[in-house]
């Protein structure tokens, strides 16, 4: 078994780039869409044309095995867009160093 201390620089490095990732709070794994809603009052300019509706985001996420879609409120979407984001540079960050430890397999490396 290795210790950190004598992993290559860069998967070290990984280790290191996960853990910062993961100390900062919040995490979402979901898809952030963007949608068009008309508020049903009918002197307002949604009414008017599809165009002109009123933009809402929603975090798109399983929940018990089914696809929610979760409105996020204005003043929140800035955080949610870190959180979700977040949980991607995670995943880009486990794929990186799955790769390595699949190629120090093949190579039977300690």
């Amino acid at each position: 078994m290795l210790t950190r201390a004598l992993l290559p620089p860069a998967e070290r490095q990984q280790y290191s780039r996960l853990r910062q990732i993961l100390d900062r709070p919040g995490l979402i794994r979901g898809s952030l869409v963007t949608m068009g809603r008309t508020c049903g009052k009918e002197s307002c300019r949604c009414a008017e044309a599809k165009s002109k509706r009123h933009r809402a985001l929603y975090v798109a996420v399983n929940v018990d095995g089914k696809r929610r879609m979760i409105y996020v409120p204005a003043a929140w979407e800035g955080r949610i867009r870190e959180w979700v984001d977040r949980y991607g540079q995670i995943r880009t960050a486990l794929e990186k160093l799955s790769r390595r430890c699949i190629r120090r397999l093949q190579s039977r490396e300690e």
